[in-house]
């Protein structure tokens, strides 16, 4: 596959994401939080003000790959998203011997949860933008155009290797914050979309069939914290 941005560039966006929306800002909004009420207050639109300002620096640096992806997907669009859709459908049936197994050694999901949470809290704007615009775009370009697409031209087995456990752990380390140790085994319910995100890149070489992928599956899991929470009167 080609690398459409310098090595620059792409240690740039991986500092960004990182360094600084995963790392740095969260840390300095803990402390304004304990120092502050209005911090306290609005650190949630905080950090959604950090998500959009990281969603940008990405669309900024990735547009002309992006623009030209999606134009080129447009152009059989049926076709194309049957694909995506095929996709979906597999990974919901690889996930279902998964979940199964999860539930019944009592492992939860505490990305799930939390984003849970943001539903019941009042967040659900947040919710929205960081599941249907931040994660499609911002993640598919760090763990595939970047990580997944440097390494797959020395190693496309490493590739997927890295590719899948850095982003299923990404979304496992909500465990860490809350519920039980063993609920870090609950990537596993995560591997079979990494694994179709990469193959999806891999085969058609493009971001646009990760992207509305990722968005695909987002798009389902939040209707469905939606109808529950409806259901629940929550």
């Amino acid at each position: 596959m080609k690398l459409q941005n310098s090595r620059k560039a792409d240690l740039f966006l991986l500092a960004v994401y990182f360094l600084l929306y995963l790392l740095l800002v969260p840390i300095l909004l803990a402390f304004a939080a304990e120092s502050s009420a209005f911090f306290q207050k609005n650190s949630m639109a905080f950090y959604g003000l950090t998500g959009l300002l990281t969603l940008l620096i990405f669309y900024g640096v990735k547009r002309k790959t992006l623009r030209a992806d999606f134009a080129k997907f447009r152009e059989r669009l049926g076709k194309n998203c049957r694909v995506v859709i095929l996709a979906q459908l597999l990974i919901f049936l690889c996930n279902i011997p998964i979940n199964l197994t999860l539930l019944h050694f009592g492992i939860h999901n505490q990305n799930q949860n939390t984003l849970g949470g943001l539903a019941e809290g009042g967040y659900l704007w947040f919710l929205v933008f960081l599941a249907l615009f931040f994660a499609p775009v911002v993640e598919e370009l760090v763990f595939r155009n970047i990580l997944f697409n440097r390494i797959y031209g020395k190693s496309p087995v490493l590739a997927y290797i890295i590719s899948i456990l850095s982003f299923s752990m990404l979304h496992g380390a909500a465990a860490l914050r809350g519920g039980k140790p063993q609920d870090f085994i609950a990537i596993l319910s995560y591997v079979p979309l990494s694994f179709f995100l990469c193959r999806l890149y891999a085969t058609r070489k493009s971001m646009a069939f990760p992207i509305a992928l990722h968005f695909l599956n987002n798009c389902i899991a939040v209707i469905l914290l939606l109808v529950l929470k409806t259901a629940t009167g929550v």
